[in-house]
């Protein structure tokens, strides 16, 4: 597993930026920091005594959260009104930031786990 501070770092330079001027940037956000996390299950299904079914899974949580977000980035509601855009995006980035953590704080219980056996 890599540093958990070297993880928060590129989190919180990619992802908790207050301002996202584009579309584009926070699709490349969301797919990098997608491909950290499925990189460090990669990883840690690589050390013995992992549980094998609970990273598939954990892999297919991510695909699908990089998939969805990916879609709802291209579909803003209210796209007339730049306050509701600007509301849909804070709100996008708070329910991805949520669900990185829960797979993160998952990913780490699962690694303290197989380190006590």
């Amino acid at each position: 597993m890599t540093d958990y501070l070297y993880f928060i770092y590129l989190y919180t330079s990619f992802i908790k930026r207050k301002n996202m001027a584009k579309r584009r940037d926070l699709k490349k956000a969301i797919e990098y920091l997608s491909g950290e996390l499925m990189t460090e299950i990669l990883l840690c299904s690589l050390q013995p005594k992992a549980d094998q079914a609970k990273l598939r899974e954990m892999m297919t949580r991510i695909c699908d959260m990089n998939n969805e977000y990916r879609r709802r980035i291209q579909n803003p509601s209210g796209t007339a009104d730049k306050r509701l855009v600007k509301q849909y995006y804070r709100k996008l980035r708070e329910n991805f930031n949520t669900e990185v953590d829960r797979i993160y704080e998952e990913l780490m219980l699962l690694n303290k786990e197989r380190t006590k056996n």
